[in-house]
């Protein structure tokens, strides 16, 4: 399970962080285009409408947002693991089944580039530059799809 957090101070951070890894829950960064977060944790310094389709735990009262995220709970800190065992249980339950209303397109994307690539590198035998000949683009940026995608050419 993975969290992306964001808009927190030091301190929320410190607090989040640590209670996050005790429970095993990683944490994914805004600028990590590969990870897909299970859910969002929003702190006191974000001062914009939360549009999202993944649950949002939010660390202050829902009357400062409007929130149109599917599941969202208020949970300030300082938490207690028995106060977020039961909301991460509900977000698993949630992650398992597929969300009627809408399609992760991005997540699809990439997974269906990923695909290609790795398949383009089997063929050319792992040869960057006719992989990505036979892909029909640049060399260079084959390169940084493959250090996006954590493909190494040394698999094919």
């Amino acid at each position: 399970m993975k969290a992306l957090i964001y808009g927190l101070t030091a301190s929320e951070e410190r607090d989040v962080t640590l209670l996050l890894h005790f429970v095993g829950v990683g944490i994914v960064s805004t600028e990590d285009r590969v990870s897909e977060p299970d859910f969002a944790i929003v702190g006191s310094l974000s001062n914009t409408n939360i549009n999202s389709l993944i649950p949002v735990i939010s660390l202050f009262s829902f009357d400062r947002f409007t929130l149109s995220a599917p599941s969202s709970w208020c949970l300030p800190l300082p938490w207690q693991y028995e106060d977020l065992k039961p909301i991460l249980q509900k977000i698993s339950q949630l992650s398992r089944f597929p969300t009627i209303n809408a399609v992760d397109l991005n997540l699809h994307v990439k997974r269906l580039e990923s695909l290609l690539i790795r398949q383009a590198l089997l063929v050319a035998n792992g040869v960057v530059s006719k992989a990505a000949q036979n892909l029909q683009i640049q060399r260079t940026t084959l390169i940084e799809k493959m250090r996006r995608y954590n493909i190494d050419k040394s698999e094919f």
